[in-house]
């Protein structure tokens, strides 16, 4: 198994995308703290887990409140005693022209879908550092590249997102804990009904990332399984000049 034995967290559980990563973090050996608002929806991914043979606890969560996040981590640490895969799934979105979006939308995208996985990696990274291991799993999308109309606040927090996860890497390069991005393709789920793919589709992708093996690739965007990149290097160009 390719996770055998390692603890994950994994936010926005409750449905969905988050739900089939933890089943699938769980089916490849790993002991999972599930987080969400929808605290009777986690109970029931703790059963799933557990029929699986794996430890599970479920920890009600808004992703945005600083309290809740650390609350989430403690409990992990509690009762698992590390964290050695964070994935950071939650995200929330809007479909409006700019000149529609109210302040308040705005406010809440980017609090749950950029905030949120800064509080989570801020919480989870000195734990990482002093075992010196840890895989970050951000779920970006493929919006932050596509840039549809009507999707702005969206769009941008999962291209902030990206930039996010690739300067993480770059501080943490000194110890094993490897950052990446995922693109989960176009799932159907609760907030994109119409999409064209199970949201199981996103599990072999968060699977790979958080087993990466030391020396992995950092920093970098995944869509099912496959590198794309989003973010150039462009070494020739000085920014700096």
């Amino acid at each position: 198994m390719k996770l055998q034995d390692k603890i994950a967290i994994v936010t926005g559980a409750s449905r969905g995308i988050g739900w089939e990563i933890a089943l699938g973090y769980a089916e490849q050996g790993a002991d999972v703290t599930v987080c969400a608002r929808d605290e009777q929806r986690l109970q029931q991914l703790v059963s799933r887990v557990q029929e699986l043979g794996r430890r599970a606890i479920a920890v009600q969560a808004d992703v945005s409140v600083e309290p809740d996040v650390q609350k989430v981590v403690d409990r992990t640490l509690d009762f698992f005693g590390r964290v050695d895969i964070l994935c950071n799934n939650a995200g929330v979105g809007y479909m409006k022209p700019i000149d529609e979006i109210p302040p308040e939308e705005w406010d809440k995208v980017v609090a749950v879908n950029l905030r949120g996985p800064f509080l989570f990696s801020r919480a989870v990274l000195p734990h990482m550092k002093r075992q010196n291991y840890g895989r970050i799993v951000h779920v970006s999308s493929g919006a932050a590249v596509v840039c549809l109309p009507g999707k702005a606040v969206y769009n941008a927090s999962k291209a902030a997102l990206n930039a996010f996860s690739r300067t993480t890497a770059r501080e943490v390069s000194d110890y094993d804990i490897l950052v990446n991005a995922m693109s989960p393709g176009f799932l159907k789920t609760d907030m994109n009904p119409r999409g064209t793919r199970p949201a199981s589709a996103a599990a072999p992708t968060a699977i790979e990332l958080a087993s990466l093996p030391a020396g992995g690739p950092s920093g970098r965007f995944f869509r099912f399984q496959g590198e794309v990149e989003v973010i150039p290097e462009l070494p020739d160009v000085n920014w700096r000049d």
